[in-house]
């Protein structure tokens, strides 16, 4: 069976990627693990691994060319099989009632923002989501810490264990300073774009920032994207 591959969204700023280079063709074996191609996002450069074995069979995406996360991006399947019916599902107009819905929640959001305008972020602090690793993710959960609140994390650390829908991946941080707040406890879930942790400058008090993230659109948030891991076409920066 064909399956669809999508630009995934790595990070919570991340709205497109642009394909830097494809290092598979149209009819070439796929196996789990190979390097398809290499993708540019907002924060680096990074392989793009396929889990899914089978007949590169659809590029969506010419090298060079940008695409909106959710975008196809690739089709593998068994060779000559018939895929049209996956691109023209991906395709379909937005529901009458998906479209009111999106709207509602954009004026929630904007009365929200307005409400909270004056919940202030202190200079060099960090708010880290669960990030959205994967099409199918809705939620994360956390398999081990590798940092306790109190340490010091630099760019590039393993902060925890994260387990997906798909695989347990290595979670590494892309700020340096203290890690102030951990917002989840071993063996406990959070859905995609929950509070995870706060790092920031030694002593700074975040309090205000955790009673207010859950209504408050204010608040700057990063996540870290760099896994090691994969069971679905992920992420993992060049080196």
């Amino acid at each position: 069976m064909a399956e669809l591959i999508k630009m995934p969204r790595l990070s919570d700023t991340m709205e497109e990627g642009t394909v830097a280079s494809w290092l598979k063709k149209v009819g070439d074996k796929i196996e789990e693990g190979d390097i398809l191609a290499e993708i540019e996002t907002d924060k680096a450069t990074m392989e793009f691994e396929s889990f899914y074995e089978g007949t590169l069979l659809y590029i969506g995406v010419q090298e060079g060319e940008t695409t909106n996360v959710d975008d196809p991006l690739a089709i593998i399947g068994e060779p000559n099989e018939d895929y049209t019916s996956l691109l023209s599902s991906s395709n379909d107009p937005k529901s009458v009632d998906e479209v009111v819905k999106e709207d509602k929640v954009e004026v929630e959001n904007v009365n929200e923002t307005t409400s909270n305008s004056d919940v202030s972020v202190p200079d060099g602090v960090t708010v880290v989501t669960m990030p959205r690793l994967s099409d199918t993710m809705e939620e994360g959960t956390v398999a081990t810490w590798l940092k306790n609140i109190g340490d010091t994390v630099e760019e590039g650390d393993i902060l925890a264990e994260i387990e997906t829908d798909k695989a347990t991946m290595e979670f590494e941080s892309f700020q340096s300073g203290v890690l102030l707040y951990i917002g989840l406890q071993v063996g406990e879930s959070a859905k995609v774009d929950d509070l995870l942790a706060i790092i920031g400058p030694k002593g700074v008090e975040v309090s205000h920032l955790v009673d207010n993230f859950n209504v408050s659109s204010e608040i700057p948030v990063v996540n870290e994207t760099k896994v090691e891991e994969v069971k679905i076409e992920e992420a993992k920066p060049l080196t």
